[in-house]
């Protein structure tokens, strides 16, 4: 009996050393925690003021990367325009590889035949032009050629941009080009007539 009275104090003594122990953990942990509160109660609270960005006042040394706000580089062959503020952004010069190349041999095919489609005017309005109108039309034409040339270029859309479409689309402006040529010599042609009276040679 008295063994067992002794095992329990002994039992109960190491029970309550424990709990001692715990006891001190819990104090000091809760005391370090009421400093931090009252550390921050005293702290002045954070206040942000409105942030203003003086742009002209940012200097950039370098630039460079890529930067893509919600599209992929490999989506862009399948957007056909783009637009700014409800307004159209005009398409990116240039279109493939060999662009001005390009430009150069339409421009040489419409010089090569410039002199027959004169002709062919001629014939529809029934007049012969002096070779000093000819001279002058084609100086004209000439002077006006490569940027027509590029306006049809720089208006054409993503799909027609792709480098395997260079034979289509270099027949395709040759013949707008022609088209707008044909028209203008047409009405030069006639102008020219109505003002001398039947003949711009003045006959």
């Amino acid at each position: 009996m008295n063994q067992d009275l002794y095992s329990y104090s002994i039992q109960m003594q190491c029970f309550l050393e424990a709990q001692d122990k715990r006891i001190m953990k819990l104090e000091h942990e809760l005391k370090r925690l009421t400093d931090e509160l009252a550390e921050l109660k005293n702290k002045p609270p954070i206040h942000v003021d409105k942030i203003e960005y003086k742009f002209d006042q940012l200097k950039v040394e370098s630039l460079d990367g890529t930067l893509n706000i919600g599209l992929n580089p490999n989506d862009l062959n399948n957007i056909d325009e783009f637009a700014v503020n409800n307004q159209p952004v005009p398409p990116a010069p240039n279109l493939f590889p060999g662009r001005e190349i390009v430009v150069q041999e339409i421009h040489n095919d419409i010089l090569s035949d410039l002199e027959n489609m004169i002709h062919d005017v001629e014939d529809q309005v029934k007049v012969s032009l002096e070779p000093s109108y000819h001279d002058f039309i084609k100086q004209d034409v000439e002077r006006q050629l490569h940027q027509r040339i590029n306006m049809y270029f720089d208006n054409l859309n993503y799909a027609e941009r792709a480098p395997e479409q260079r034979d289509n689309i270099k027949e395709k402006i040759r013949e707008k080009v022609k088209s707008d040529i044909q028209a203008a010599l047409f009405q030069f042609i006639t102008h020219s007539q109505a003002e001398t009276g039947g003949n711009p040679n003045g006959v």
